[in-house]
């Protein structure tokens, strides 16, 4: 009878520890879902900030990009204007470059 009372006490046992073990189980897949709920806004807001900054700086960088583009024209324009400039005033052109690089070798020979 010893081993008969000794058998029910080990299943007994080991449906105690069945229980715990399931226990805490539940308890850590309900603690990870409290973790998981209270991050979710968290981490949504974090992505929400972090697509406003590439939308933000991909405007300034459009924008530059559009200055850039601006200046780059104005650039074209100016040389074109004072290539045009040169063509019809050459002897002008021609004594201003003299008289720029006569002040340049006077300039630089004092030193």
């Amino acid at each position: 009878m010893n081993e008969h009372t000794r058998t029910n006490t080990d299943h007994s046992n080991i449906g105690a520890s069945v229980k715990v073990k399931d226990g805490m189980t539940k308890s850590a897949h309900q603690g990870i879902d409290a973790v998981s709920d209270a991050a979710h806004p968290t981490i949504d807001r974090a992505a929400s900030g972090a697509h406003r900054a590439v939308e933000s700086a991909d405007d300034m960088v459009n924008h530059a990009a559009e200055a850039i583009d601006k200046a780059g024209v104005k650039g074209e324009e100016l040389v074109a204007a004072s290539t045009t400039y040169m063509r019809d005033h050459p002897l002008l052109t021609l004594s201003i470059a003299v008289g720029a690089g006569y002040l340049l070798s006077r300039l630089l020979a004092s030193r």
